[in-house]
């Protein structure tokens, strides 16, 4: 790089330079003088791929998507007091910078690699909201994890717009600043060699990458969630339905909710936001939290919480789930014995074949508890014809599946298919959690509006 720069000396502009990865971003006029310049030398070359913070929802929002409001934590089985959760654990918030706040108590520590706005009423509140998702301590804006120690790196303008060299270094800079866990809420469909050598520095130095997969409903997830070590979050509702914007693929990790969250805002508001943007912070959160309560580092603590998700969609990994959503109750008490939980998960209406001319409904149950349960009864009612079945055995964690065949013709009527399955324990066993043994959806309506 040394030998570069003695070349290039008054032949071309250095516009940025990261020395830990010695990388080099130039501006140049003549490409073949360019090539003069790099003569004999060992490099890799590579694009600088505009970065932003995933605009909002593309992909649209399907009828009857239900909003979290505040109700976040209770969906992720967090209960009592939590002030002290994620003490100890530095997260750093790459985003367009954390404005003071007052959910946020513990306060936080501000880098800007892109210059604070002039006034700052025009400050983006997206880096704001994220941050406030991870560690907000008031019951409007609640977070995850108050006690963790943010670092605010601003590294995206306030049109959300950032690069992949800016984010290599604020990526470079978060882990020599002793972050646990770097959140990115931000994507770029641009692999860059920068970023790519970024998340691996990080990697490297056992730092947990976390970021949003991107709301334009298609089947890419942008970078740097794509990446293989960064852990790729999806998007879902309330009643844990994959989001339509939510971006799917091999390389979703899990999801969390996306949709009607309550958040901060710059100015100290709040705001209802939705997007992908918003479910890798509460995965963060989480992480942060089982770190300090289980006294984990970053890596076994996410490990902790993959191994108690919650099944949604398809039985099993999928595309638009990956491995399911999140439970911090679930994580904390996986330990504890005599916890016997028999959920209805998912439901999902499968395409006809010539046995089941009207499709069938396929019902998904998850024993969510730390012992088997046994003979579980499943009663599932589809377009008010009711139907029951025994799951003889299910060890903990594990998932079955009941289809039950539909027998009318719903999709032309346009009033959509009711479905509505129960699950019951048998032999005297005590349910820890019966909220989740019921579900009741309707598929396939058309919206009045």
């Amino acid at each position: 790089m040394e030998r570069f720069l003695e070349r290039a000396e008054g032949k071309l502009r250095i516009l940025s330079r990261l020395e830990t990865l010695r990388a080099l971003r130039v501006g140049f006029a003549d490409r073949a003088g360019l090539d003069g310049l790099l003569e004999g030398l060992t490099i890799r070359e590579s694009l600088v791929f505009p970065v932003a913070i995933p605009a909002l929802p593309e992909g649209g929002v399907q009828v009857g998507a239900v909003a979290f409001r505040g109700a976040v934590l209770e969906w992720l089985g967090i209960e009592g007091e939590r002030a002290d959760w994620g003490s100890g654990v530095k997260v750093a918030v790459l985003d367009t910078g954390v404005s003071p706040h007052e959910t946020l108590r513990g306060g936080h520590r501000s880098l800007e690699l892109v210059a604070l706005p002039k006034n700052i009423s025009e400050w983006n509140g997206h880096g704001t909201a994220v941050a406030s998702l991870i560690a907000g301590s008031d019951s409007l804006t609640p977070g995850v994890a108050p006690g963790v120690d943010i670092l605010s790196i601003r590294v995206a303008n306030d049109s959300g717009v950032s690069d992949s060299f800016l984010l290599a270094e604020g990526i470079v800079r978060a882990v020599d600043a002793g972050a646990k866990i770097i959140n990115i809420s931000m994507g770029s469909f641009g692999d860059s060699a920068v970023m790519r050598d970024a998340v691996a520095y990080a990697n490297e130095r056992g730092v947990l990458m976390v970021a949003a997969v991107g709301n334009n409903g298609i089947a890419r997830v942008t970078y740097p969630a794509a990446y293989d070590s960064v852990i790729g979050v999806g998007a879902v509702d309330a009643m844990g339905m994959h989001m339509e914007f939510s971006n799917f693929g091999s390389a979703v990790d899990l999801v969390a909710p996306g949709y009607g969250i309550n958040a901060a805002w710059s100015g100290d508001e709040a705001a209802r936001v939705s997007g992908t943007s918003f479910s890798a912070p509460i995965v963060t959160g989480a992480v942060a939290a089982l770190m300090s309560e289980k006294s984990l580092s970053a890596r076994p603590a996410y490990d902790l919480l993959m191994a108690n998700l919650n099944e949604g969609g398809a039985a099993g990994s999928d595309a638009q789930y990956g491995g399911g959503m999140p439970d911090v109750g679930r994580a904390l008490s996986s330990g504890q014995p005599g916890i016997y939980d028999a959920a209805i998960a998912s439901h999902r209406v499968l395409a006809a074949d010539p046995s089941n001319p009207n499709g069938q409904v396929e019902v998904v149950v998850q024993n969510r508890g730390t012992e088997p349960v046994v003979n579980t009864s499943v009663k599932v009612s589809v377009g008010g014809v009711v139907s029951a079945s025994n799951l003889t055995m299910l060890a903990p964690n594990a998932v079955a599946t009941v289809r039950v065949p539909v027998r009318e013709n719903w999709r032309e009527s346009g009033k959509g298919l009711r479905i509505e399955s129960s699950a019951s324990l048998s032999g005297g066993m005590i349910d820890s959690k019966p909220s989740n043994d019921r579900r009741v959806e309707i598929h396939g309506a058309v919206d009045a509006n």
